[in-house]
């Protein structure tokens, strides 16, 4: 990849644009040190005082989530499924947007800057320790995946190894991140905006001029070679006979969308990168249109353009049969749809733009490993360490936010030592399970718990076993599922309502199993357990905390 331009070009571009977003931290750092406190410093490492505009909010939330893998998912369900795979991502994720625009209000009534702390605020520090090692591990191993997918892609550009590239890659953000902490976080965050959006653009553009050229040399249009196209299914899931790509309810049943409306959408929605840029909003009316403009931003530009460009795919990478059986395109390799994108860009582009385009994605890249080593550090330091041992070693506000930079440091160390580990194909399909499973870990584990704060009856014992129980469900099922059953299993009713083996063959099973465990320990902890205090409910203001003297005077005599 990239043999087409000189290495040199590569190195030259990515040096100017390492200086720039560090520049941008440094420039963070001036802001931050120039604050009139150690506290105050402290809070525009974690949430930049609370100042951000709706067009801030909405953009960084969008650059965030154009994560690598879930454009290449999306990209996959179109080009596997035809118009049905909408159901398999694009328009769960576009579900859990309006979840997240409908959360932009109630979680601002609260006096906290992370989710964790809210946890706290309303039932305790057990629930607020439990929900940040769950969002650490999960939020860690997915930006360590996104670090170790763009070094993927730069790494033969620059014509060194993928280690040697994580290394380098590392290095810009681990320092802007030191430096400016969230803030420079969000700031970067606007221009990476931009190149993901250029990518996905010109992209999907791009394809559809091919489509329609290869369509013309066969006499016809785009619309109607989709016609002829059969889906194909790799993952076994049962379609109605003579079904077409163009179908959009070509299932046999809605049970896989279903399944991840019910074992996804709730731990997207309840993403701690979303609520954490509400809360930084500068008020909760910017909060709300920054909401709106992340679901335009990202119906537009992710959902739109990474669907219609594996719809395009089945035109430029023609399925092929093999042994009686339709499969991918062999061109696309192993990994089929998900690599149409960078196939395409290799094999249509011309030198110069195909290097352009390399570049934008891999720094982009960026985006999703800040904004995910963030929350990580966020959740190491501020809700674990802060509480447990800052706040009782009886700290000064000073050596507070100078470990806080520290941790923040390190989480991108850690995130080099695991990106290298998935380089080495004996411990690859390890982390593999491991980056599916904090999926449902973050549904049945943190968003149970979460929706539980403007539940008025739920309290500290139902919490706890919601997520614990959440927790283990997923954990225990997934093993079973994958290691042991093999997706070969029944499920009582599930099966009986939509056809035998329709949860096995979804390999999602345990993301059900996890929430339905979760929600059944937060149900039964709740109501074997006395209510919460009128002090606990308190905690949850009738009305969003717009008043930035209020909210942080809040935060120093909760501490």
């Amino acid at each position: 990849m990239g043999n087409d331009v000189s290495p040199l070009w590569y190195w030259a571009v990515l040096l100017v644009y390492c200086l720039f977003v560090v520049y941008l931290g440094w420039d963070a750092y001036k802001k931050q040190k120039s604050a009139g406190s150690a506290e105050e410093e402290h809070h525009d490492f974690w949430i930049t005082g609370r100042s951000q505009p709706a067009y801030m909010v909405g953009m960084s939330v969008a650059s965030g989530w154009m994560l690598i893998g879930m454009i290449t998912w999306m990209t996959w369900a179109t080009y596997d499924q035809g118009l049905s795979g909408l159901w398999v991502v694009a328009i769960p994720w576009f579900l859990s947007n309006l979840l997240q625009f409908a959360l932009a209000r109630p979680l601002r009534r609260i006096k906290a800057i992370s989710q964790c702390e809210m946890l706290q605020n309303r039932f305790g520090l057990p629930a607020r320790t439990l929900a940040a090692m769950v969002n650490i591990f999960s939020y860690t191993l997915w930006s360590a995946a996104e670090l170790y997918a763009a070094a993927l892609i730069m790494a033969p550009a620059l014509d060194i190894s993928v280690n040697a590239m994580i290394i380098i890659y590392a290095i810009p953000i681990a320092l802007y991140m030191y430096m400016g902490g969230f803030r420079s976080v969000i700031n970067a965050n606007i221009i990476q905006f931009f190149m993901g959006a250029i990518i996905l653009v010109v992209t999907a553009g791009a394809m559809y001029f091919t489509a329609h050229g290869i369509a013309a040399e066969n006499h016809t249009t785009i619309w109607e070679m989709l016609k002829q196209q059969t889906i194909i299914n790799e993952m076994a899931y049962p379609y109605q006979e003579g079904a077409k790509a163009t179908n959009l309810f070509a299932f046999v049943s809605l049970s896989f969308p279903l399944i991840i409306m019910f074992g996804l959408v709730p731990g997207w929605g309840a993403a701690e990168d979303f609520w954490l840029k509400a809360q930084a909003a500068i008020s909760t009316k910017e909060a709300r249109k920054g909401a709106i403009y992340s679901l335009i931003y990202n119906t537009t530009l992710i959902v739109a353009c990474s669907s219609i460009i594996g719809i395009f795919g089945l035109i430029i990478f023609k399925p092929e049969v093999k042994d009686g059986v339709l499969h991918a395109a062999k061109v696309l390799g192993d990994k089929g749809g998900y690599n149409v994108i960078s196939v395409y860009i290799n094999q249509y582009m011309s030198p110069w733009v195909k290097a352009l385009l390399i570049f934008l994605l891999s720094a982009h890249s960026m985006s999703t490993v800040a904004n995910y080593s963030n929350v990580s550090a966020m959740n190491v330091s501020y809700d674990v360490l802060q509480p447990l041992w800052y706040k009782r070693k009886g700290w000064s506000d000073e050596k507070i936010v100078k470990w806080s930079r520290i941790i923040t440091f390190l989480m991108v160390i850690i995130n080099i030592g695991i990106a290298m580990l998935y380089n080495m194909p004996t411990v690859g399909a390890t982390l593999n399970d491991a980056y599916f499973l904090s999926s449902g870990l973050l549904t049945a584990g943190v968003a149970v718990m979460l929706y539980a704060l403007f539940w008025k009856r739920a309290n500290l014992f139902g919490v706890m076993a919601g997520g614990i129980s959440g927790l283990i469900g997923t954990i225990v099922f997934f093993i079973l599922e994958y290691k042991v059953w093999n997706f070969s299993y029944t499920m009582p009713i599930w099966d009986w309502i939509f056809g035998k083996g329709s949860m096995a063959s979804s390999y999602l099973g345990y993301c059900v199993v996890g929430l339905v465990c979760g929600l059944a320990g937060l149900i039964i902890g709740t109501y074997l357990t006395a209510p919460p205090t009128e002090a606990q409910l308190a905690a949850v203001a009738d009305e969003p905390i717009d008043d930035n003297e209020e909210f942080f005077k809040a935060l120093r005599e909760n501490a």
